[in-house]
C-alpha cells in the first residue's frame, strides 16, 4: 500500500483547527478523521504536535517544563520588587514572577530531534499551523477536497516504503490507535 505524507499549512497558529471546525461543521466526517495530526510552530522554534500520526496517538509539547531555575529566579525579584507594595504587593510579585520566570523556562528546554519533527520544523514557518496526514493516496485526495482551499499552502509527497518505515518509527514508542 502506497501512502502520501501531506501537511495542509494554515497562516496562524489556531487557523488549523478553525478549519477542521467549520468542515466538520458542514460535511459528514470521512475516514480521515482518525489520521489527522495537528501541529503548531511556536515562536524560538518550538513544535506541538497532537493527534493520530501513522496509526498512533501523538502528543508531543516542546515547549517544555515551566519549573526550573529561571521560575525560582522570577519568583523571588518578583517578591523582592513586591515587598515594597506590603503583603499584596509581595503576593501578587511572587505570583508574576514565578509566571515570567516559568515562561522563559520553558521557552529554553533542548529541542527533540527525530525524523518527523524536523520535517515539520523545515517545512512549517513559525507561528502558522497544519493538519498533517499520512495515509493513503485516496484518503488524503478526501481530505484536501473536504477543505477546499482553506489552506494556505499544500505539501504533499509520495512515500517510498523506507520513506514509510521511518516516519512510523518516529512514532513507533507512542499508543496505537484503534481504527474509527
Amino acid at each position: 500500500m502506497s501512502l502520501d505524507l501531506a501537511l495542509m499549512i494554515f497562516h496562524r497558529i489556531e487557523g488549523a483547527e478553525r478549519a477542521y471546525a467549520e468542515v466538520l461543521g458542514r460535511s459528514a466526517p470521512g475516514p480521515w478523521v482518525h489520521e489527522l495530526a495537528f501541529v503548531e510552530h511556536h515562536r524560538h522554534d518550538r513544535i506541538i504536535v497532537r493527534g493520530t500520526f501513522a496509526g498512533r496517538y501523538v502528543d508531543v509539547d516542546e515547549r517544555g517544563d515551566v519549573i526550573g531555575k529561571r521560575t525560582a529566579e522570577g519568583a523571588l525579584t518578583g517578591a523582592v520588587a513586591g515587598l515594597f507594595f506590603g503583603p499584596a504587593g509581595l503576593a501578587v510579585g511572587l505570583v508574576g514572577g514565578a509566571t515570567a520566570g516559568g515562561l522563559s523556562e520553558a521557552e529554553r528546554a533542548p529541542h527533540n530531534h527525530d525524523v518527523l519533527l524536523e520535517e515539520i520544523r523545515g517545512a512549517l514557518p513559525e507561528k502558522a499551523s497544519a493538519l498533517l496526514l499520512l495515509a493513503s493516496p485516496e484518503h488524503v485526495d478526501a481530505v484536501v477536497a473536504a477543505f477546499d482551499g482553506r489552506y494556505g499552502r499544500l505539501l504533499r509527497h509520495q512515500l517510498s516504503p523506507e520513506q514509510a518505515l521511518a516516519f512510523e518509527d518516529a512514532v513507533a514508542g507512542r499508543p496505537r490507535v484503534a481504527p474509527g
